[in-house]
């Protein structure tokens, strides 16, 4: 049997967000989750929020790894909720500095094509999936004009399978209405173990 790889992907901290969630996401998965399932490999990888690194680093790890498809997870401060980004917009931010202190260096990522990519993993079934934690997990049409919304556009790009995640900051204290990580964690869990189950 030939085997698949499903690519995961978090971020390491950005300005604004020096505690990326998913980084220490990418670190717990493979302890949450077997190897293979029904001969699917599960691969992780941490990417720099950097600009000058979506070739030099994000597109060669996807070309090295050479995934069937790929779940990119990030994080949005601003949401209390999972959101599965279903829309990648050619549009970039060139005022938002990333990790090294750069920015977009135009405001659009491609000069020619499309204006937007539509992910092409099925997201109301990794909604599905992904509720089954007990977390709200709802679809977005809008993923944002920084790194998130670019790494999708980019894997889009490549023909890949692939959707983005964002899931929500850690709480700041007991009362605050975020998720906890366990709960973003076990939601991480249910939708690549079921996507898993669907590429297979």
């Amino acid at each position: 049997m030939t085997t698949k790889t499903l690519l995961a992907t978090g971020f390491s901290g950005f300005p604004g967000m020096p505690v990326n969630p998913t980084e220490r996401l990418m670190g717990r998965l493979p302890k949450r989750l077997p190897a293979h399932i029904h001969g699917v490999r599960f691969c992780y990888a941490v990417l720099p929020p950097e600009w000058r690194a979506r070739e030099e680093r994000t597109q060669h790890i996807i070309k090295k790894v050479d995934p069937v498809a790929v779940v990119h997870f990030g994080v949005d401060g601003s949401q209390r909720s999972i959101n599965i980004e279903t829309l990648a917009r050619n549009w970039a931010s060139t005022t938002r500095a990333d990790a090294a202190g750069d920015v977009a260096p135009h405001r659009l990522l491609a000069k020619a094509g499309t204006p937007n990519r539509r992910a092409t993993l099925p997201v109301r079934s990794l909604q599905k999936s992904a509720r089954r934690s007990g977390v709200d997990v709802r679809l977005s049409n809008n993923a944002g004009d920084y790194l998130c919304n670019a790494t999708l556009w980019d894997t889009l790009g490549t023909g890949r399978q692939a959707v983005f995640v964002h899931v929500p900051s850690l709480p700041r204290g007991r009362y605050e209405n975020r998720p906890s990580y366990h709960s973003v964690e076990t939601a991480a869990v249910y939708l690549l173990s079921d996507l898993a189950l669907k590429l297979s």
